[in-house]
């Protein structure tokens, strides 16, 4: 789905947390959110997902605002902090999120995914047991094992090793390809010369697009 933001303006009292007069992102891209910390890539990823309200402007995903039902049946956002039941396994929570978005199994895209970051073997874990990069490959899982045409992923190879690293960008690249509008915010050179396009933040302002 494409994503329109005009004259978006994200402010904390006399602070400008975030900029933005233009930017329209398509389908079958994967874009790389990069600039430094404080930048305001959270914060437009936070607005993207319908978890925060802009203090003005406009965004939509497609005809829908973003947090809205409409939006919500297509946009997975994926934190940086993993966001996991610790009472259930892996496996449990991949088919209660399918489950609850009436599939009747667990999306193919999700169990390539677990394939080429070699995560398969977690699928009988609870999180509770994992290592850090570990809870973030579940969490990664746990993202796609739903329908969507947005994903959203804010530092999504934080704490993962390089093999898992590299496998992560391709799976990213392979969903982007399949029609999904792919956003990530990152520090990884790797992922960022994966991107389709460069989306550079400074100071909640739009520094440049590529």
């Amino acid at each position: 789905m494409t994503i329109r933001l005009q004259n978006l303006a994200m402010t904390y009292g006399k602070i400008d947390a975030l900029l933005v007069d233009e930017l329209r992102l398509e389908p079958e891209r994967l874009y790389v959110l990069t600039g430094p910390n404080g930048a305001g890539k959270s914060t437009l990823l936070q607005i993207l997902a319908g978890l925060l309200e802009p203090t003005s402007g406009n965004v939509h995903i497609d005809r829908a605002i973003p947090g809205s039902l409409e939006a919500r049946r297509v946009v997975s956002f994926i934190p940086d902090l993993p966001a996991l039941f610790d009472d259930l396994t892996l496996d449990d929570q991949l088919h209660y999120i399918a489950r609850l978005h009436k599939l009747e199994a667990v999306p193919e895209a999700c169990l390539d995914l677990a394939q080429r970051i070699e995560a398969e073997d977690l699928f009988t874990r609870f999180p509770r047991s994992m290592s850090k990069g570990q809870r973030q490959k579940a969490s990664l899982l746990v993202g796609t094992a739903r329908p969507l045409t947005v994903l959203l992923l804010d530092e999504p190879t934080s704490g993962l090793d390089a093999d898992s690293r590299t496998a992560l960008i391709a799976g990213l690249g392979v969903l982007a390809a399949s029609g999904v509008t792919v956003v990530a915010s990152t520090h990884d050179e790797e992922l960022i010369e994966a991107g389709d396009d460069r989306i550079q933040l400074d100071n909640g302002k739009l520094v440049t697009e590529v």
